[in-house]
């Protein structure tokens, strides 16, 4: 005969057996679900029964789990890239703005005061008389007149030289001041500091081209030299353009200036 003690105590041990086994299946699916995704751990955790067995169609349910949340995270991955690179554009340009906070602007600064000096030293009736007299002719009209106008008044204080010209001359002179805010920049970036990034952002591609041996060191310079004289050309004929046209819209309307 089989005794009840004995019977007893074997039951007793194999039911602590099978709990021994079931925390380690259920400790086992954890370590998978931080293998698989650390983020995905808590919602295993939390989802795993506290105690009591795990059975086999239950492991194989959370480890699917774990894979379609993996397959979701690579199909959107596409989504993290675009921001990433979104982003990093207008870092980039934070970068830029503080090399200009820290190179040229203080450079900028500098130069409107020494150049408002000098313009003071000189005198304003001065300068004003050489403006009278470079605009009598239509050559230094649309060359001297503007250059002079947009280096010691700078934009957009330039135009108000136009007060020498006849009325006539006036809108062809302002034609050619305002195309002239460009091309001063390469070597008179005070006339036009607040757009001092239409040059700045062809300097800062030249000088990584000299710092890499692509182009000639000190090419920036050369080409600044070729926009300031190409621009002296370009307003001149602006200047004789518009003043033909001008004259030719006044003639139709019937207006005398």
């Amino acid at each position: 005969m089989s005794d009840p003690a004995l019977v007893a105590s074997l039951a007793d041990t194999a039911a602590q057996h099978g709990a021994s086994a079931a925390d380690a299946a259920n400790h086992g699916a954890t370590l998978l679900a931080q293998a698989a995704d650390p983020g995905a751990a808590g919602t295993a955790a939390a989802t795993a029964p506290a105690t009591g067995p795990i059975s086999a169609d239950e492991y194989a349910k959370r480890v699917q789990q774990l894979s379609a949340t993996g397959r979701q995270e690579e199909q959107l991955g596409w989504l993290a890239t675009i921001g990433r690179h979104f982003i990093g554009v207008f870092q980039k340009g934070g970068e830029v703005f503080l090399g200009f906070v820290t190179g040229i602007i203080p450079t900028l600064v500098v130069l409107m005061t020494a150049f408002y000096a000098l313009t003071g030293m000189i005198g304003e009736e001065r300068v004003h008389g050489l403006a009278q007299k470079a605009g009598r002719y239509a050559l230094t009209r649309y060359t001297v007149l503007p250059v002079l106008a947009m280096f010691f008044l700078t934009n957009p204080m330039a135009y108000t030289f136009g007060t020498f010209l006849e009325e006539k001359h006036k809108p062809a002179f302002y034609d050619s001041a305002v195309s002239f805010c460009h091309p001063i920049l390469g070597l008179f970036p005070h006339a036009n500091a607040g757009e001092y990034f239409v040059w700045g952002g062809v300097l800062v591609a030249l000088l990584e081209l000299e710092n890499r041996g692509v182009i000639p060191a000190g090419y920036h310079i050369n080409l600044a030299i070729y926009y300031f004289m190409v621009g002296v050309v370009v307003i001149l004929l602006r200047g004789i353009v518009t003043e033909r046209v001008t004259r030719f819209l006044a003639q139709r309307e019937g207006v005398a200036l």
